[in-house]
């Protein structure tokens, strides 16, 4: 811990801690007007060529607000709760104790729905997260600026200093300066504007970044935002981007604007580079040329978001061969939790093998890419050295189904009296797994096990869980086992269920409210020396307040012809 605290940086660290809580027509006919081309919202302070960008760029529906605001408040209390914990744990000077102790108490009195309001934030608040090049840059709508203003004026009469102010253009800003590097804080208007960058900004630069000076041309302007919307159907008030291709471009090119003030600082010359390094740098960044996300649904019963790697072409095409269809994967379980996987070794390994030797017969010429071109030929040698067992080939994937853990209680160290629990293992050769496990079990060889489907029923030794009557049953290309009371008709369904359409690389779902329950209750009963028992208690309060949000929660990641794609879908709990 920090023997002495700068109540200078408190009070900037509570100035974001507040900003992140806010966290068919005729052609002819013009194309109705939406969030992401609204060239007077805020989209229009992001600069068209931003290397990123994330928009919430309207309220939250009523009934979601309504849904989730009495759950958020209890959150918020709970994070206050943890903040008072730390600083009881902090190791400060007597001389500074009192005053921070005051600051604490005004940054904890913001930690509520009503604190938060009282500052202008309130859950309707709107935000973009963007870059000005490469500088960050966040802004959030406020109710009233004045009472803002009026909250950070009372966080520095606590701490007793006051933050330096600066002014551009007659816009005044609070900031910190350490090491040649600014964080600036202002509210601009209507709303909150929090960014870093270097100290030595002149104004015309610091005027563009605090969008008193509008960039040349604005994203809404593009369109490029609402394309990707209507391509992955996102609701078109939530959507993010980040351009590879753009950010690496930075790095490469000439640097212009606050880029190349920025990039002098850290020592930083493009020109340093080589034709070919630039050419190849930029031929690595196209093989992942963005990355997108967004919002399907924000509704009272569920919040639906999606994000996609996009991959090359070609890429993508060779990633959709790294998975199969494994029975049950990829369905929304209604137990305590489901987890599986789907990933075929031989293509895995033949697209490395393949690509690390087209390398190998065309290497890159850049002198900084020469270390990762070794280290890749090095793997595939290795690779080759140590020969895959063909059973491992053979798999294709799993599927965990844990449906109840009766008695388990993490809070006493209590294992679980019984368990409800399914495992399915996508496999080739089946049978032949099925042999070896015969060979160690001489049970399951006395069955007459069949590759129709069929559960047959056997003993298993004495675990101390509880259970000992275990279900077993094979099909062409799958095994599969079970503990469940209903095994007997659940394996059968379970081994000819469908996979999910594209079969998923990854899948998990898991019931919210028990899953943080139970991680609350192991926070509160461990014995970590390095956490006080007032924090240990804290951040189970957050984990239990967790669990009040959330019914179930499902994931999904499946690769398809546009690359790395991942589905999150959220049950809200009443």
């Amino acid at each position: 811990m920090l023997k002495t605290v700068k109540a200078r940086y408190l009070v900037l660290l509570a100035c974001c801690a507040v900003g992140v809580a806010a966290c068919g027509k005729s052609a002819d006919e013009k194309r109705a007007v939406t969030p992401l081309t609204d060239t007077g919202g805020l989209l229009q302070y992001v600069p068209a060529d931003t290397p990123y960008v994330f928009g919430i760029l309207a309220p939250p529906p009523a009934e979601f607000l309504d849904r989730i605001e009495p759950k958020l408040d209890r959150l918020l209390a709970a994070y206050s709760r943890m903040l008072g914990a730390a600083f009881a744990e902090a190791e400060v000077d007597s001389e500074d104790l009192e005053k921070i102790r005051t600051v604490v108490a005004e940054v904890r009195a913001l930690m509520s729905l009503d604190g938060l309001a009282g500052a202008g934030v309130t859950p309707a608040s709107t935000a973009v997260l963007y870059g000005n090049g490469l500088l960050p840059v966040l802004r959030v709508t406020l109710t009233d600026a004045n009472l803002f203003d009026d909250a950070i004026t009372r966080i520095e009469v606590a701490a007793g200093e006051q933050l330096p102010v600066a002014a551009v253009n007659d816009t005044p800003y609070r900031f910190v300066e350490d090491e040649g590097v600014r964080a600036i804080l202002a509210t601009v208007g209507d709303q909150l504007v929090l960014t870093i960058a270097p100290a030595g900004l002149d104004e015309a630069a610091l005027a563009s970044l605090l969008g008193l000076t509008p960039p040349a041309k604005n994203i809404a302007q593009t369109g490029e935002l609402q394309a990707i919307a209507d391509e992955y159907g996102y609701l078109h008030e939530y959507v993010g981007l980040v351009d590879t291709v753009r950010l690496v471009g930075t790095f490469i090119e000439e640097p212009a604007g606050l880029d190349a003030l920025l990039l002098e600082m850290a020592g930083y010359d493009a020109t340093a580079l080589s034709g070919i390094c630039k050419a190849e740098f930029k031929s690595l960044a196209a093989v992942a040329p963005r990355i997108v996300t967004g919002y399907e649904e924000v509704s009272a019963e569920k919040v639906r978001s999606h994000a996609a790697i996009e991959l090359r072409d070609d890429i993508a095409s060779e990633f959709v061969t790294f998975v199969s269809p494994v029975p049950g994967l990829g369905t929304i379980y209604d137990g305590l939790f489901a987890f599986g996987m789907s990933l075929r070794i031989q293509a895995v390994r033949s697209f490395f093998d393949r690509h690390v030797a087209a390398l190998q017969e065309d290497p890159w010429e850049c002198e900084r890419l020469s270390e990762l071109q070794d280290g890749l030929l090095a793997a595939r040698d290795q690779a080759l050295a140590q020969p895959v067992p063909p059973v491992v080939y053979d798999f294709k994937g799993f599927l965990a189904i844990v449906n109840e853990l009766q008695g388990f209680d993490p809070a006493t160290g209590q294992p679980p009296e019984a368990i409800d629990a399914s495992l399915l293992l996508a496999i080739d050769n089946a049978q032949g797994l099925l042999a070896l496990g015969q060979a160690l079990v001489p049970q399951l060889a006395e069955l007459g096990i069949e590759p129709d489907g069929k559960a047959h029923s056997f003993q298993l030794p004495d675990a101390g869980s509880g259970t000992r009557q275990a279900w077993v049953a094979l099909a062409d290309s799958a095994i599969a086992l079970s503990v469940s009371d209903d095994a007997e008709t659940l394996l059968p369904a379970l081994l000819g269920a469908d996979s999910g359409s594209p079969p998923p690389f990854l899948s998990m779902g898991l019931d919210g409210k028990q899953y943080y329950s139970f991680l609350g209750d192991a926070m509160r009963a461990s014995d970590d020396e390095e956490m006080s028992e007032e924090m240990r208690k804290a951040v189970s309060d957050i984990l239990a307040a967790a669990a009040e949000f959330y019914e179930r929660l499902a994931v999904d990641v499946t690769f398809t012809g546009r690359g790395i794609e991942i589905d999150s879908d959220m049950s809200l709990a009443d």
